[in-house]
């Protein structure tokens, strides 16, 4: 197993981590605090966030960049002071190399898939939700994603394999980082 340097990035409240349509730089894990992850709808005054979701710590975010090698598909804030882990690109190739290849067009299709789904809300959020009369707000779809709070063995296979594993993200930064 080889195992990496660890980058560790600390952001104020407020920051931005990075903006929709900016080029990857890698994925995060979040060691402590929130962010949140929006994409900006409209143009001009008309222009306000779509809130996709908040996340907290052990989260990751900026996967599917890493993933299908596009520019970000949103932008994430941090909304309280944050410490993230950064999976740079390289150490994800390192690690991809470890799949089948078939199971990474797999996992590049369900980033198409989740792209295309995304553009189509923004389309929907922006043709029948009026302007807001507070020019600032915020639209929240969800804010809290029930399926990140599942137990760990809920995502385990029944197979006693190591490579059917199902990693949480503390455990991936141990394999990474020892």
């Amino acid at each position: 197993m080889r195992y990496y340097s660890r980058i560790v990035k600390k952001y104020k409240t407020g920051e931005i981590i990075f903006s929709e349509n900016s080029e990857c730089d890698g994925m995060y894990i979040i060691d402590s605090g929130r962010v949140r992850v929006f994409k900006s709808t409209g143009t001009g005054s008309a222009q306000r966030d779509l809130e996709l979701c908040t996340l907290g710590p052990k989260a990751m975010f900026g996967e599917m960049a890493m993933i299908d090698e596009n520019k970000r598909s949103a932008s994430v804030q941090a909304i309280e002071p944050t410490v993230c882990t950064v999976i740079t690109k390289k150490i994800f190739e390192d690690q991809l190399t470890r799949i089948p290849l078939w199971m990474v067009n797999m996992i590049k299709i369900l980033v198409m898939r989740l792209r295309e789904t995304n553009d189509k809300l923004r389309t929907i959020v922006e043709q029948y939700t009026p302007p807001p009369a507070d020019l600032g707000s915020v639209i929240t779809i969800d804010e809290d994603n029930p399926v990140l709070k599942r137990p760990a063995n809920e995502f385990k296979s029944s197979a006693d394999d190591e490579s059917d594993k199902h990693y949480k993200s503390d455990e991936i930064l141990k394999d990474l980082f020892q």
